[in-house]
């Protein structure tokens, strides 16, 4: 399995698609074009649990890290999509540094954590690896929770402090819906909330990330954003069959 490199986490910016149709073959598309990270998305995503594992295949034998967004802070959620291999886990929703800790310490095997402990899981290359897995887990794997409201936001310093949370991911439409302006992201309050998290995240070592859009990468990666994702699977597909089907009807 292919980890993120927290050492260029640091340094540069990352980039990432979201894959929401729940496809092992649009998963090996984006993770064979070039991205640095994937997230698979099982919140608002088309798959469910049981087709993780062939997504998470389909990056074998590349240099892209899978991560998975889960629908909720389960621990047995969590424990199953690591077992499965992912990188990290996008935690959604979180509202304060209570419930960032809980999401790190789920992630975690102890002391650090409560994670179950199995040789034989996909992550081990089914216990051939396991002694180096159990070694590198605890250090390598990424916790990331998203910040997608106002208060959460005016929280991303207390979030940020917490230990095993190495980034705070922006939801930008959550964020707006939740200000009250859907879809606009230029508002003010809506900007100073993004500064407010990447300075936090600069504050306290962590690293800022977000869901941009074409118009707005630039200024993203202004602000310091470093975990900046692009569009998504079915975005594309739509965006093509559309493009398609312009060209056949002119």
């Amino acid at each position: 399995m292919q980890w993120i490199d927290r050492s260029r986490l640091k340094a540069e910016v990352l980039a990432g698609t979201f894959l929401n149709l729940g496809s092992a073959s649009a998963v090996e598309i984006a993770a064979e074009t070039g991205f640095d990270w994937l997230l698979i998305d099982l919140e608002h995503g088309s798959g469910s649990m049981s087709d993780l594992r062939g997504q998470l295949l389909a990056t074998r034998g590349t240099k892209t890290a899978a991560i998975v967004r889960v629908a909720s802070a389960d621990a047995d959620a969590v424990k199953f999509v690591m077992d499965s291999g992912a990188a990290g886990i996008m935690f959604p929703y979180v509202a304060n540094a209570d419930e960032a800790a809980r999401c790190a310490q789920m992630m975690k095997y102890p002391p650090m954590g409560t994670r179950g402990v199995a040789q034989i899981i996909r992550a081990t290359n089914y216990g051939r690896n396991w002694q180096e897995y159990l070694a590198k887990a605890n250090t390598q794997s990424l916790v990331i929770v998203q910040v997608e409201t106002p208060e959460a936001a005016d929280k991303a310093n207390e979030i940020a402090a917490v230990p095993g949370v190495d980034v705070l991911f922006v939801g930008p439409m959550d964020l707006s819906v939740n200000l009250g302006h859907p879809g606009d992201f230029s508002p003010p309050g809506f900007i100073q909330h993004l500064k407010d998290v990447v300075q936090a995240c600069e504050r306290h070592g962590k690293t800022a990330g977000i869901l941009s859009r074409p118009e707005l990468v630039e200024s993203h990666k202004q602000l310091g954003f470093r975990l900046v994702a692009l569009g998504s699977d079915s975005g594309a597909v739509v965006a093509g069959l559309t493009n398609s089907l312009k060209a056949l009807r002119s």
